[in-house]
């Protein structure tokens, strides 16, 4: 069996593939609207994490609320940094003029108002 699969595979062809456009190797297997949403994602996660590690929420209602919102707006300023400047991610990779401010926005936000929530009700089971 071994010595016909070789037979098969080393008939030898001139058979090549071609593809619409170049193929560049990165250094993730995803393309980059999936790295930057995923990122979003984590950095979403951090901003949650963040808010309850430093106790932002023991101030009350409208001062933990804006702490939240500061924040979230704070990390994510970091994150659209991180895909701008240093992956270097433009308009041509992302498919769009502001993509790198809003790739990932929606569940950046979902996923920080998540774990505030999750962390704030673990680490505070009872209020007083």
């Amino acid at each position: 069996m071994l010595a016909l699969f070789r037979a098969l595979s080393s008939a030898g062809s001139n058979l090549a593939v071609q593809t619409s456009r170049e193929v560049r190797p990165s250094r993730f297997a995803l393309p980059p609207t999936s790295i930057v949403y995923w990122l979003r994602l984590g950095f979403g996660v951090l901003a949650g994490v963040v808010y309850n590690i430093v106790g932002f929420g023991q101030g009350g209602v409208i001062l933990g609320t804006l702490a939240l919102i500061s924040v979230g707006i704070g990390i994510y300023a970091v994150s659209v940094i991180l895909v701008k400047n240093i992956l270097g991610y433009g308009p041509d990779e992302l498919k769009g003029p502001n993509k790198h401010v809003t790739l990932g926005m929606g569940s950046y936000i979902i996923w920080m108002i998540f774990t505030t929530i999750l962390l704030n009700t673990v680490l505070n089971p009872h209020p007083s």
